[in-house]
């Protein structure tokens, strides 16, 4: 709200201050002084609420820092506020909503009806429900009424129960355009009931077989003081006959007594504890007696049942030791494997043998020979019949085998002349094609290598200008006759 003062500009006749004298008896609005000491500026200071008022007339005045030098009339105005509508979110009635319930109701009873209402009446919306933070998972909830059922069975020795208390966080959602959500906090306060039998805490015991000191046992329950201590105990089955058990003098513990002399070993002692309502469990220790007299227990005849902590540890260090040195010679084969092994002889070691080089030395290129050239005239050979005739001559007489061994040698030879003249023997004498080669060659003829029958007419001895690895060839072929 801009105003004008003629006074001296900055001075305490010039700045101004305002007040709201009426419109607002709630103390909805405030005003104040701009920076420029000539203007009021009027702000909230409490929340709106369209559904209570939508509209608000205020009568402000203003007055300078100083009172007036004369008489004058106080300058006021009148300014209305209208409250726009926004979608509000649903109200949770109480906010922290705090009931009390057995823990052991039965699944699917109804808990209670917690429900929220939406500010927003002119809109006419609907709210429905979820459970956002159900930390056990024991609630289930109507989206609709929001009527809290048991979805499974609650247990006030749980760890998500903290002093008897579980809460459940639940929201609320409006069907706006773009919905609004209220969170109302649901606490159950859950009463105990006798569902926890008592238990002792130890499950071995050592002692000596020998005027054996008692042994005080810890006796727990996870109930409330009204059904846990006193307890009471009994032994069970073959017990009786060589322990005693009694509570203590508070009833909280239980002290057990080896009464006669056993010989040393392990031995299981079963108690049965009960708490005031008579809710009982059987509990069994392991009593490892030893051969030992008093109070100072120390087994050294006989090993603790099944193998002592020294021979666990010393199998646990042997089966350490065997991976590590299995390990050690993987490393040591691998590293052996990667090494590169040095040849017998090495490549460049100059002997006195013949070396192949694969040189064909000097004479014709031969490399890129096409080699189809040769089978065209393959491919497109005349056909050729092959005819086998048989000769018309008198097959020859063959002697029969003889009688006396002595004569084999002459049946042999007069058969094998026979066997040479006879024209009837395989192979026929006749013309017979095994292949073709066609009309002619498109690829000119190889000549052939120029050698001769003596090397008599070679200089070999120019071998030895060409260094040791030819000094072989030229000893062999050099130096004359000799």
């Amino acid at each position: 709200m801009p105003v004008t003062d003629g006074d001296e500009p900055h001075s305490s006749a010039w700045a101004t201050t305002y007040k709201i004298v009426d419109g607002d008896p709630q103390g909805l609005f405030s005003v104040s002084t701009g920076p420029s000491k000539l203007e009021g500026i009027i702000t909230t200071a409490k929340p709106l609420d369209f559904e209570k008022n939508n509209k608000y007339t205020l009568l402000v005045t203003v007055q300078n820092e100083v009172p007036f030098a004369i008489s004058l009339p106080t300058s006021t105005a009148t300014v209305v506020v209208n409250v726009e509508d926004v979608n509000e979110a649903p109200v949770f009635t109480p906010v922290e909503k705090i009931i009390r319930k057995p823990e052991d109701l039965p699944v699917d009873s109804d808990l209670v009806l917690y429900t929220a209402t939406d500010p927003d009446t002119a809109r006419n919306q609907k709210v429905t429900y979820k459970i956002r933070n159900d930390p056990a998972g024991w609630l289930n909830i109507n989206k609709d009424t929001g009527l809290i059922k048991v979805k499974s069975l609650m247990d006030r020795e749980s760890t998500f129960v903290q002093d008897n208390k579980y809460s459940v966080v639940v929201l609320g959602i409006d069907n706006d355009e773009i919905p609004a959500t209220g969170t109302g906090t649901l606490i159950i306060e859950l009463e105990d009931v006798n569902d926890n039998a008592p238990t002792i805490d130890e499950s071995v015991i050592r002692v000596c077989n020998k005027e054996s000191s008692p042994q005080l046992l810890s006796v727990t329950d996870k109930d409330s003081a009204g059904f846990a201590a006193p307890y009471t105990v009994q032994l069970q089955g073959s017990s009786h006959s060589n322990w005693t058990a009694r509570m203590n003098d508070t009833k909280t513990g239980i002290i057990l007594t080896l009464k006669t002399v056993l010989d040393s070993g392990d031995y299981m002692v079963v108690l049965r504890v009960s708490d005031n309502q008579g809710l009982h469990h059987d509990s069994t220790i392991q009593a490892s007696v030893c051969d030992c007299k008093g109070a100072d227990v120390q087994c050294t005849d006989k090993a603790v049942a099944g193998f002592g902590i020294s021979s666990i540890l010393g199998i646990l260090g042997a089966v350490l030791l065997l991976l590590l040195l299995s390990l050690l010679l993987l490393m040591f084969l691998r590293k052996r494997g990667g090494e590169k092994k040095e040849p017998l002889l090495q490549e460049d070691d100059v002997r006195d043998n013949i070396y192949y080089y694969d040189e064909e030395g000097g004479g014709e290129d031969d490399q890129d020979f096409d080699l189809s050239v040769l089978h065209r005239g393959l491919d497109n050979r005349p056909d050729v019949f092959r005819n086998d005739i048989a000769p018309t001559m008198a097959r020859p007489e063959y002697r029969p085998r003889p009688a006396n061994p002595a004569d084999i040698g002459n049946f042999i030879d007069d058969n094998l002349k026979a066997a040479d003249n006879d024209p009837t023997a395989p192979p026929y004498d006749s013309l017979l094609v095994f292949d073709y080669e066609g009309g002619g060659s498109e690829a000119g003829s190889l000549s052939s290598l120029n050698s001769s029958n003596s090397g008599g007419d070679q200089d070999y001895d120019l071998l030895q200008e060409w260094g040791p690895r030819f000094k072989k060839l030229s000893d062999m072929y050099g130096g004359g006759e000799d």
